[in-house]
C-alpha cells in the first residue's frame, strides 16, 4: 500500500506518527493525521490551522468523555509510548482506505497529501468530523474545494 504514496504523503505519515507520540498514545490515527496534514502550506490555504484543531479536538474530547460522567481535569489520560512505537490505528486505516478509493476514482496512480486530507475529513463519524464542526468548519464546503 505504501508505495502509492507520494512523497508529501509518506512525510504527513511520518508527521502523523510524531503527532501521535507527542500525545503519549501508541496508535495513528485520523486525528493525528488531520494534525499532521494541518500543517501543511496547501492546507492552511484551505483554512485548516493546526493550533485550531488540535485546540477543538481537546475539547471534543472533553465532551465526549463529559457525556459519560467523566472529568477530564481528574484523569491523566497521556501515555508514554516509546519512539517508533506509533502503528496505524483504525480511523487512520479507513481514512488512507477512503483515500486510495478518492485517487483511484480520480485516475491518479499516487495518492497525494490532499487526497489523504479528503480520505480523512470524508468520515462520518468520529473525532475529526465532531472536532472540524466545533471548529467551524464547513467539512461540506472543504470537500468540495479539494
Amino acid at each position: 500500500m505504501f508505495e502509492r504514496f507520494a512523497s508529501d504523503t509518506r512525510t504527513s505519515v511520518e508527521a502523523a506518527r510524531k503527532e501521535a507520540q507527542a500525545a503519549g498514545v501508541t496508535a495513528i490515527e485520523a486525528e493525528h493525521l488531520l494534525l499532521a496534514l494541518s500543517r501543511r502550506p496547501e492546507a492552511r490555504k484551505l483554512g485548516l490551522d493546526h493550533d485550531e484543531i488540535a485546540d477543538a479536538l481537546a475539547l471534543e474530547e472533553e465532551r465526549s468523555l463529559a457525556a459519560v460522567g467523566i472529568d477530564r481535569s481528574q484523569y491523566d489520560l497521556t501515555g508514554s509510548a516509546a519512539r517508533g512505537d506509533a502503528k496505524l490505528g483504525t480511523s487512520a486505516k479507513l481514512a488512507i482506505e477512503r483515500a486510495l478509493r478518492i485517487t483511484a476514482k480520480r485516475g491518479q496512480r499516487r495518492l497525494t497529501a490532499l487526497n489523504l486530507l479528503l480520505g480523512v475529513i470524508s468520515a462520518e463519524h468520529g473525532r475529526v468530523p465532531r472536532a472540524l464542526e466545533l471548529a467551524g468548519i464547513d467539512i461540506h464546503e472543504l470537500r468540495a474545494r479539494l
